[in-house]
């Protein structure tokens, strides 16, 4: 057999998410910031992206991290997604933090490791909790999130529905599943991503006709979300949909970010205040924010997630030569 590429990863999920790491057959990477590291991936080696991420090797949901040098923090990670790269990644990062450990390049002292990570949106602080030997929990500071605009509308079809925009490290359209009729539910999911992604379209048509000002991006997805009550704490539940075949099986890293300043915006909790959020699969990261200043007439605020990830495989990828579909596929 002839191959014309080798690509060696750790791969592992976050509350349900997946995460493939590149730990090997990648060339060095050129640039000043991880920023520009990624923008010399893309230039160089986007075809590497769709080979690891889409099928037959992977599918709509996968999403990669190229490990890369910072030159302010421990590391630098630079976050694939099926359709484009993502300036943050929440749940990627705690399955970063986990494969790091996995291969031994932490070294945790009192039960406790920690270390700096450059991505393109900024510098996040990432710890680990070790108990008996093994890692009990990955939280990380996150980028500050911010309220960006309250109590707009979208219309897609007939639906009509309020919208918040907030951004946490990505940028949210956040709105009520029950104001969509949406069931965050495993059943639900199929329905959701047909009307997330027409919201997500429609909004970002408002967004980019500067409906809701100049300082606002297009909104990477639409995060659906329902509240309770349990045993006196909050509880936020998401679906966040990214496309028409995509949506976040866990809960959301910068997703959570985003709905904790929407809910410091609002009053629904103090700054500070831990809640879980919860995935329509029932996994769940703790997370709390306090108060920044700034933001204007909006909450800003700086996130903590913790949750937890678990190895799933390593893997040694190859192209065969000959390969009719050297570059994968996607079908929406």
């Amino acid at each position: 057999m002839r191959t014309q590429r080798f690509i060696a990863t750790v791969d592992s999920h976050t509350a349900g998410h997946p995460t493939r790491v590149v730990t090997g057959g990648l060339a060095p990477l050129v640039g000043e910031s991880v920023a520009a590291r990624r923008d010399d991936f893309r230039a160089r080696f986007d075809d590497l992206r769709t080979f690891l991420l889409h099928e037959p090797r992977g599918h709509a949901a996968m999403v990669g991290v190229v490990l890369t040098e910072s030159r302010i923090a421990d590391f630098g990670a630079i976050f694939l997604g099926s359709y484009g790269y993502l300036d943050m990644c929440g749940h990627a990062t705690i399955g970063l933090a986990r494969t790091l450990d996995f291969l031994g390049l932490l070294k945790p002292t009192e039960g406790i490791a920690s270390f700096t990570l450059e991505v393109p949106a900024g510098v996040v602080t990432v710890r680990l909790t070790y108990e008996d030997g093994d890692v009990a929990a990955i939280g990380f500071d996150n980028v500050p999130a911010r309220v960006a605009a309250v109590d707009g509308r979208i219309a897609a079809g007939d639906l009509v529905v309020p919208v918040d925009i907030a951004y946490g490290g990505n940028w949210y359209g956040l709105i009520a599943a029950q104001d969509a009729g949406i069931d965050l539910t495993p059943a639900g999911v199929g329905h959701a991503m047909q009307v997330g992604s027409a919201l997500k379209g429609a909004l970002n048509a408002d967004i980019e006709a500067g409906r809701y000002g100049s300082d606002i991006e297009p909104v990477d997805s639409i995060l659906f979300h329902d509240t309770r009550e349990e045993h006196g704490k909050l509880v936020s539940r998401h679906l966040v949909v990214l496309a028409s075949n995509k949506f976040d099986r866990s809960p959301c890293g910068t997703g959570t970010s985003a709905r904790l300043a929407q809910l410091v915006h609002r009053g629904t909790i103090a700054p500070g205040q831990r809640i879980s959020s919860e995935s329509v699969l029932g996994t769940r990261f703790e997370a709390s924010a306090e108060r920044l200043p700034g933001g204007g007439p909006f909450a800003c605020v700086q996130p903590t997630v913790t949750g937890l990830a678990h190895i799933t495989g390593q893997h040694g990828f190859l192209l065969e030569a000959g390969d009719p579909l050297p570059h994968g596929f996607l079908c929406r």
